[in-house]
């Protein structure tokens, strides 16, 4: 049987010409029997066009429709990047308090889908921005966030849980940025592919 796949998240998955096609791609050079499954179709993208990133949402929004797309998709396999729109343009958190957010997000797709395996990506470097109302830099925020998730998914690593980490932020510039948080087409997505891809083959070998 095929192997169900869903990018879940935000616009940076949502994206066409993302990262999907591309790990897709080598997931099935892999030998991978992997299909994409999701709640949204990428009409411009005839590779891996099924997912479920929805732009603009937020780690809550993620979580309150999360049931719905999951029991309708039964993935196999989640790959889970969110937090972006939580700290690039308001907040009262600070990266760490977002990042236990989406911790508990984790565990709620595991309670979802007891048999599911998780990719948990970092977010891609943001560039330098005072976030209203505490003006904060976003980019500290960021860099915030993915040091506590790195420990809080290597914690679910440690216990044996089907988790693991894609850190796509230790191989991504400000200059593979188009807008200062969205990943470009090109050096970006070529910089995150083998990131992910590696994190999910270990996961289905």
């Amino acid at each position: 049987a095929a192997i169900k796949v869903m990018p879940l998240g935000d616009s940076i998955t949502a994206e066409s010409h993302s990262w999907r096609c591309a790990v897709y791609t080598q997931l099935r050079a892999a030998g991978k029997n992997v299909v994409f499954v999701g709640s949204e179709t990428d009409q411009y993208d005839s590779c891996a066009s099924k997912h479920d990133g929805h732009p603009g949402f937020t780690i809550e929004n993620i979580s309150d429709n999360m049931t719905g797309w999951l029991t309708a998709n039964q993935p196999d396999l989640v790959l889970l990047m969110a937090g972006t729109n939580d700290l690039a343009w308001w907040t009262t958190e600070n990266g760490t308090q977002i990042a236990d957010r989406q911790n508990a997000l984790i565990t709620r797709i595991q309670q979802i889908l007891p048999n599911v395996k998780i990719v948990v990506e970092t977010i891609p470097p943001q560039s330098s921005q005072l976030i209203a109302p505490n003006n904060v830099d976003r980019a500290i925020l960021t860099q915030q966030y993915n040091t506590r998730l790195r420990t809080l998914v290597q914690a679910r690593v440690d216990i044996g849980q089907r988790v693991r980490l894609a850190d796509v932020n230790v191989v991504l510039t400000l200059s593979d940025l188009r807008d200062g948080i969205h990943p470009t087409t090109t050096a970006g997505i070529d910089k995150m592919t083998p990131v992910i891809f590696n994190a999910a083959n270990l996961l289905l070998n």
